[in-house]
C-alpha cells in the first residue's frame, strides 16, 4: 500500500534557512521556492511508494513593514499568489499574525527596554492542523518542515493519540534540532541542493489569465533585468 503523506511547513523557520543560504551564496533566487516540488522531492525519504496527500503552509504577512519596507511585503504577497496558482498540488495557506512584543536586555549593566515584531500563532496553528488531518484518517505519514523545538510537546501528544501514523521532521538547512531528532528518529535534513532544484517558474499564469512574475530581487543571477 502506498503511504499517504501530509506535509506541514513552518514558513518562518524555513524562510530563515533560505535567507541564510541566500546571504552565503549571494543568490536570492532560492526564496522563490516551489513547496509542492520540495515535498514531492522528499517523498522517497519517507517511502519509495509514498504519495503526497496534503500540503499546508503556515506563515504571516509582514504588514507592519508596509511603510518602511514595502518591497518585503509585496514579495511575500507575490509568493503566496504564486503558490496558490502553480502546479497540481497547491498548499493550503494558513496566516498567523506578526505582533509587537516588549523585550528587555542588559547592556553594560543597564537594563534597556524596547519592542520587537514577532510572528505569533504559527506553531499552534500547525499543531492543530496536524491533529485535524490525522483525525480524518487520510494520512499515513506526517512530515513537519521545521527545526523549532517548540513542537516537541505537540509531537508527544500526537504519538499518544495516533501511534499508527508515522511522524518525522524535515529540518531546514542549518536548523536541525537534537531534541526533535530524539523524539522523531526518522527525521532528515533538507540541503541547499533541495532548495535550488525546486524553484517556481519565473512566470506563472494566474486564473484570470494574467501572468505573475517572480520579483526581480529573487530572480537567478543574470535574469534580474
Amino acid at each position: 500500500m502506498s503511504p499517504r503523506v501530509g506535509f506541514f511547513v513552518d514558513g518562518f523557520n524555513l524562510y530563515h534557512s533560505l535567507a541564510t543560504l541566500a546571504k552565503e551564496s549571494g543568490d536570492q533566487s532560492v526564496k522563490w521556492l516551489n513547496l509542492a516540488g520540495l515535498a514531492h522531492g522528499t517523498l522517497p525519504l519517507v517511502s519509495p511508494s509514498a504519495s503526497l496527500r496534503s500540503l499546508h503552509y503556515f506563515t504571516a504577512l509582514p504588514e507592519h513593514l508596509y511603510l518602511t519596507e514595502p518591497g518585503r511585503l509585496r514579495r511575500h504577497q507575490a509568493y503566496l499568489r504564486a503558490l496558490t496558482a502553480h502546479g497540481e498540488v497547491r498548499p493550503a495557506i494558513v496566516l498567523g499574525r506578526i505582533m509587537q512584543q516588549q523585550v528587555s536586555i542588559q547592556v553594560a549593566g543597564v537594563n534597556v527596554s524596547g519592542r520587537v515584531w514577532r510572528e505569533k500563532g504559527t506553531d499552534v496553528a500547525l499543531a492543530m492542523a496536524l491533529l485535524r488531518e490525522a483525525s480524518l484518517g487520510d494520512m499515513d505519514e506526517a512530515v513537519i518542515i521545521s527545526g523549532d523545538a517548540d513542537y516537541l510537546p505537540a509531537v508527544k501528544v500526537f504519538r499518544e493519540m495516533y501511534p499508527r501514523i508515522g511522524l518525522r521532521f524535515a529540518f531546514p538547512r542549518g536548523r536541525a534540532s537534537k531534541e526533535l531528532s530524539r523524539e522523531a528518529p526518522a527525521s532528515f535534513t533538507l540541503n541547499s541542493a533541495a532548495y535550488r532544484s525546486h524553484r517556481l517558474p519565473n512566470r506563472i499564469r494566474l486564473p484570470s489569465g494574467k501572468y505573475l512574475h517572480c520579483p526581480s530581487e529573487w530572480r537567478p543571477p543574470g535574469l534580474n533585468s
